[in-house]
């Protein structure tokens, strides 16, 4: 009877082992991706010009007439977010998770400044589009979703990962059509969102106790979002690649129009799989009963 706590006491550190190494390597992932994409795509000519060819179908295409989703990043709505987070924090009795949230919102943010500050873009490939590696909407879209889902009983991640995804995957496609981003400006943002959530949870307090708000409730609906985030990965990566051979070979000449498009999907799918990764390592796509 005396080794029942002691092998409880056990699992449970080691399950904390297992949870802080999960984060700490996506966070090392999220870091490593950052330079090596932009090493890829910014500094060197090829990687200049295959993004630069997506620009080339942006006045051809006028799929959204409004930029009401990006205007709707902006300072006062991050403030405004901040609050809703710490109120939320509170009610819970969870405030050290806020704050960890907080962090996550105000150092991607100011990260991403950074870098664009840093990251220098040389014409080295005729390009008449200044710097703008990272997308800053882009990473505030999903360091924001982020936040919100660590605040967020795990019983209604679901819908808010859902709606969370498809507003990120809405900014990422607006600021490409735009011509404001490349693609290697989103996965640059995805990766810094990235960084700073598995730093945060790796390093911070620990999001879920097992508490009543803790359940993972219906495990059908879990089962139904991991189904949607990882089809939707897969096939806006397809339609991409498709897209991408359409333009190069298609007719002989360059399609700036299908290489748009597989900007766009590229763009999305690097979101989507960011959070399908973020989603996985949360836990909530295992399918064990834990119905109320």
């Amino acid at each position: 009877m005396t080794r029942t706590p002691e092998r409880n006491a056990s699992e449970s550190r080691g399950t904390n082992v297992s949870r802080r190494l999960r984060w700490g390597l996506l966070a090392a992932l999220g870091f490593v991706i950052v330079p090596l994409v932009y090493a890829a795509a910014v500094l060197t000519p090829v990687g200049q010009r295959v993004e630069d060819a997506a620009l080339g179908g942006v006045r051809e295409s006028d799929l959204f007439s409004s930029d009401t989703a990006l205007n709707v990043i902006s300072v006062p709505v991050i403030l405004l977010l901040l609050v809703v987070i710490a109120a939320v924090a509170f009610a819970r009795r969870r405030l050290a998770v806020g704050l960890g949230a907080g962090v996550v919102v105000l150092a991607s943010a100011a990260t991403s400044t950074l870098v664009k500050r840093i990251a220098e873009r040389p014409e080295i490939a005729q390009s008449t589009t200044p710097n703008s590696f990272p997308s800053g909407h882009a990473t505030i879209a999903l360091a924001a979703l982020f936040a919100v889902l660590m605040v967020t009983p795990r019983r209604f991640r679901p819908i808010v990962t859902l709606l969370g995804a498809g507003y990120a995957v809405f900014v990422a496609n607006q600021t490409v059509v735009y011509g404001w981003h490349r693609v290697s400006d989103i996965v640059g943002a995805c990766a810094i969102a990235l960084f700073w959530l598995g730093l945060v949870r790796a390093f911070g307090p620990r999001v879920d106790r097992g508490e009543c708000g803790d359940r993972d409730g219906r495990r059908g609906v879990r089962r139904i979002v991991t189904g949607v985030l990882v089809v939707a990965t897969a096939v806006t990566f397809l339609v991409g690649l498709g897209a991408l051979v359409y333009g190069v070979w298609g007719g002989g000449a360059h399609d700036h129009g299908a290489i748009l498009v597989a900007g766009r999907m590229a763009s999305s799918a690097s979101v989507l799989a960011v959070v399908t990764i973020v989603w996985i390592a949360d836990g909530m796509h295992r399918a064990t009963r834990t119905d109320a």
